[in-house]
């Protein structure tokens, strides 16, 4: 994990440690299936309470499982960086 300190020193909370409290548009770091980097960036949400098995889903609501990885290392807001000041 110690590879994943660049970006977790941008905003991105690791995912072991604190979940997303609601299901605002994350996000989500994960490993990539592609040999040509070893993360990927994704849109999710995290629904804990939709899919207890699958908390972690894209934004049509598919299991993250069906375009990858479904393990999430970290998450941010995606309005939090994709839109300065948005935070809330």
């Amino acid at each position: 994990m110690s590879s994943l300190a660049p970006i977790l020193n941008t905003g991105f909370a690791r995912a072991a440690q604190q979940l997303p409290p609601d299901t605002r548009p994350v996000l989500a770091l994960r490993p990539s299936s592609y040999s040509c980097c070893q993360y990927e960036i994704v849109t999710a949400r995290y629904m804990p309470d939709h899919r207890p098995l699958a908390p972690w889903r894209d934004l049509s609501g598919d299991d993250l499982a069906d375009s990858g990885s479904d393990q999430v290392l970290a998450w941010a807001y995606a309005d939090a960086i994709l839109i300065p000041g948005s935070a809330r």
